[in-house]
């Protein structure tokens, strides 16, 4: 069958012809099972099919099992590799535990899982001082890994239970200004691939890896409807009326909305850098993609929407994370109208005259 030709904007699928002479698509991802997709580019099979493979629809291949040492840190990750609870996580998650796990058996692989103690998590965790948000992604790692074992009955308990996460000062990502917000909008006009990305980030509140496979086949009655990477959540979203504008400019044949000069859609890391060099272009080199998430969440807050509604948009699982917008929406609105209470009361008129009674009284 030979390798095939690339489809243009459907990352890892080509086409072939079968020996009937029929043109037939596959999704091949190295180290996944070829996945055969049904119907052409365009159609609703096809599109399901696609938005399956690439959420996890081949069977992930299992390094190092065989030869490993039973009972090492090698064999819990090999365990954790082929396990149930491996391949239901989202496949931003599991890029992020796999690196960590990897290093782990670079450096500790042949070390026995039962010799772990607390002391040996908390030496681990300090050596990374200098990059806290690193350490305290170890020790969540590790804490669920550990956690994995205990179920496994490869250990009796999780000695990163109560290891405490190093403090981070850092608020994270830098939330666009609405200043910052007009900036960008004025550098790229509305028809560039950099304002597409920038409004569909912005207008629908979702994460960069969920921008990156919107497409023609999730829009549905003026609603754009998201399946997120990371969550699980499905979202059906009102298309606001300036990504709308932006919408109109893709092409009427371009089924994948954010594409590579190439044609085919960006990578995680591809994105990231094409994103941060339109950013630096406007003069915006601090700010980034998923800083736009938490703009939207700010915009959605001080318009007066309820957590509730904010987790409608963003699909939050819990409260914690947008509590920080409204509790600063409502921190303004509370100093506002408890100042406006003594405003214009006799109190006040006695306060303001505070100055000279005591200067009087001093002179005497």
């Amino acid at each position: 069958m030979g390798r095939g030709l690339k489809v243009i904007g459907f990352q890892n699928v080509t086409s072939f012809r079968d020996r009937h002479g029929k043109v037939r698509f596959r999704y091949r991802r190295k180290g996944e099972k070829t996945i055969y997709l049904p119907g052409v580019p365009g159609s609703s099979e096809f599109a399901a099919a696609y938005q399956a493979a690439t959420e996890g629809g081949g069977a992930k291949l299992v390094i190092g099992q065989g030869r490993t040492k039973p009972g090492t840190i090698n064999a819990l990750a090999v365990a954790i590799y082929s396990s149930a609870e491996w391949s239901l996580m989202a496949k931003t998650t599991q890029a992020t535990y796999r690196g960590i796990i990897e290093r782990l058996r670079t450096d500790y692989g042949d070390l026995p899982v039962k010799g772990i103690r607390q002391s040996h998590i908390l030496t681990m965790r300090d050596k990374r001082a200098a990059t806290p948000t690193a350490a305290n992604n170890m020790v969540k790692v590790l804490r669920w890994m550990l956690q994995f074992a205990v179920a496994r009955q490869m250990r009796d308990d999780n000695p990163a239970i109560g290891v405490k996460p190093l403090r981070i000062a850092s608020e994270g990502f830098h939330t666009w200004t609405e200043a910052e917000i007009a900036t960008f909008e004025a550098r790229w006009d509305v028809g560039t691939r950099e304002r597409l990305a920038f409004d569909l980030l912005l207008y629908t509140a979702q994460r960069s890896g969920d921008v990156r496979q919107m497409g023609r086949q999730h829009l549905k009655a003026g609603r754009i409807q998201v399946r997120q990477e990371k969550t699980g959540a499905e979202l059906e979203l009102p298309i606001h009326p300036r990504l709308a504008a932006s919408l109109s400019e893709v092409p009427a044949n371009q089924m994948l909305f954010l594409q590579t000069q190439a044609g085919v859609g960006f990578t995680a890391g591809g994105f990231g850098n094409w994103f941060r060099e339109a950013c630096r272009s406007a003069g915006l080199g601090h700010c980034s993609a998923h800083g736009l998430r938490k703009s939207a969440a700010t915009r959605l807050a001080d318009a007066g929407a309820s957590e509730a509604q904010i987790m409608a948009v963003t699909g939050h699982q819990t409260s914690k994370e947008v509590q920080r917008y409204t509790r600063k929406r409502d921190q303004i609105r509370l100093a506002d109208a408890a100042m406006a209470r003594i405003g214009g009361t006799k109190t006040e008129q006695e306060m303001a005259n505070l100055h000279t009674q005591l200067a009087k009284n001093g002179g005497k």
